[in-house]
């Protein structure tokens, strides 16, 4: 057709759908674009924008935010709220990189007195996302403007930490409560700039996003605002928890303290996150049922009725996830892995991919796959900050022990782990219990795995034992079946067969009651292997049974990780 035909019928179409009352912004949109009448597109483009917003349509909403702001006249008086509905449309997208650079736009054309806080939330997106550097160096200058420093090194952040947390011992957690309209707006701006440290850093660099944490704890405290509040102890909940052992009653009393405040505020955002605190503190004690049942509520909620709550659902998920793991739940932590990886790397979602390839890298070894295992913690290290030693780190190195213990590269394991060990004591990670006992146990296993065929064989058994006298050292119940199987495997490198066989049962055993399904299948099978007979052929029979039902492909390259130690003598 003739081109100023066509413009002719756009312009007529969209003026019957005006004159007719027909609520179909998009189509307006089209229409007006197709008329050439740029200005009234706009209009329409933001119209349609909030129309898929409220209809939770995020990612459509933000296109037509951009078609919006691609037409608008750059002067308009509407440039500010139509830069922050993108931003905002991003973050509930999930699109957090994406988010932080429209929240950095948002800053710079709106009022100073509001500017400061769009730096806020981008540094925030930025963190949350796993976009370490470039979100450290924005939540720096937004903490200088607001008279707060950033510790500028672990030691720092630990004296830091520690004064912080004798003024939370000191003060208690009373609080005069207050309505935000009430609290002045820098005061505001401080707190939850602190939140976003507490979050974006809490599990990547635990020491400083501890201190952040403490500092949150304090000013909302001071400020009182019920929401607030509840969001604070929800995190402080959590963070005590991670210290284990004799911390755990009082995680708890925190947590139904946030829990309280959260229902009493009818706030669903703090509501799940009470709950997600409660599942981290199963989790942390080894209640792996618990935890992930409590996680799962809180994901539930988190997604039912909140938005822009990406980094809550990755972090209930990793949680749900990785008790679903010790449980031994292979089958349906393989099921769910891979289509949160796919989101997250849709979304440019660098902290949820991370976590998934690294963390859950075990998936890959059940499918029989180590070279996808392999390739996929190279790729997320690839994009991970390679300066400092975080919780990414240590995930990282674990999986790449456990992968190079599956395909029996035993002294290749060992030396990676006794490489990286330096770095992963001067991290200050130790001060969370269960990775302590996770990496004590991991460092243990490789010098059993590796010990057999060594010229040092006798100095890694005593490694080995060291490391399980530290671990009984640790008094947590979940933990004791790991002791007994470091030391049956030491009995029997040291040809005390007989030993050996009474550990492995009294592992079996513990292994069951702490609800640790795949270490008690594994270390059934290789009880099996010692008693011999038609007994341990049963045994084995079993453990290949649950193991393939998990859907476990190579059960004898997983017990040589899992239970290493007892395949040469």
């Amino acid at each position: 057709m003739d081109p100023k035909k066509v413009t002719q019928i756009h312009r007529r179409l969209a003026q019957a759908l005006e004159g007719r009352g027909i609520d179909d912004p998009e189509a307006l949109f089209e229409h007006y674009l197709g008329a050439g009448e740029r200005a009234r597109a706009a209009t329409h483009a933001a119209v349609a924008a909030k129309k898929a917003a409220s209809a939770l349509a995020f990612d459509r909403a933000a296109g037509f935010y951009r078609r919006a702001l691609e037409l608008a006249p750059v002067r308009s008086a509407e440039l500010v709220d139509l830069k922050r509905g993108l931003a905002d449309a991003l973050v509930n997208a999930g699109r957090l990189a994406e988010a932080a650079q429209a929240y950095l736009e948002v800053a710079q054309v709106t009022s100073a007195r509001h500017s400061l806080d769009f730096k806020r939330r981008a540094a925030q997106q930025l963190l949350m996302g796993g976009h370490i550097n470039e979100g450290l160096d924005l939540i720096r200058s937004v903490l200088a403007a607001v008279g707060l420093t950033y510790p500028a090194g672990p030691r720092r952040a630990l004296l830091s930490l520690l004064l912080k947390r004798l003024q939370i011992r000191l003060r208690g957690l009373k609080f005069t409560e207050r309505d935000a309209s009430q609290i002045p707006e820098f005061d505001l701006v401080r707190l939850d700039t602190c939140f976003a440290g507490a979050a974006g850093l809490g599990w990547v660099d635990l020491i400083r996003g501890a201190d952040f944490q403490s500092r949150h704890l304090l000013l909302a405290l001071r400020a009182g605002e019920p929401y607030r509040v509840a969001r604070a102890m929800a995190f402080e909940a959590a963070y005590t928890a991670s210290r284990g052992g004799a911390a755990s009653e009082r995680a708890a009393q925190i947590a139904r303290r946030a829990e309280e405040i959260s229902q009493k505020v009818g706030h669903p955002h703090a509501i799940g996150l009470s709950i997600w605190a409660r599942g981290v503190g199963a989790y942390l004690v080894g209640h792996w049922k618990e935890a992930a049942d409590l996680c799962e509520r809180a994901a539930e909620v988190l997604r039912d009725q909140c938005t822009g709550v990406t980094w809550e659902l990755t972090i209930a998920n990793r949680f749900m996830l990785s008790a679903l793991l010790y449980r031994g739940e292979i089958a349906e932590v393989s099921r769910r892995v891979p289509v949160l990886l796919s989101a997250a790397l849709e979304q440019g979602n660098l902290f949820a991919a991370t976590d998934l390839r690294t963390r859950l890298n075990l998936v890959w070894l059940a499918a029989d796959d180590p070279t996808r295992a392999r390739a996929e913690v190279i790729d997320a290290l690839k994009s991970w900050p390679h300066e400092g030693f975080y919780l990414q780190h240590y995930t990282s190195m674990q999986a790449l022990g456990q992968i190079e213990m599956y395909t029996g590269d035993t002294e290749v394991a060992y030396r990676h782990i006794q490489g990286q060990w330096k770095a992963l004591e001067q991290s200050m990670l130790f001060r969370i219990q269960i990775l302590r006992i996770d990496a004590m146990h991991l460092q243990a296993r490789v010098a059993l795995a590796s010990a057999a065929g060594s010229k040092e064989k006798a100095h890694r058994l005593r490694i080995a034992e060291r490391l399980a006298q530290q671990i009984a050292k640790e008094r947590i119940a979940w933990s004791s079946p790991f002791v007994t199987v470091i030391r049956a495997a030491i009995a029997w490198q040291r040809g005390e067969v007989s030993n050996s066989t009474g550990l492995l049962t009294e592992a079996v055993k513990g292994f069951d009651l702490a609800d640790l399904a795949l270490y008690a299948a594994a270390t059934r099978r290789r009880l099996g292997e010692t008693l011999g007979g038609d007994r341990g052929r049963e045994l084995i029979a079993e453990a290949n049974a649950w193991m393939l039902n998990q859907n476990l492909q190579n059960p004898v390259a997983m017990t040589r990780t899992m239970t290493p130690g007892f395949d040469a003598t």
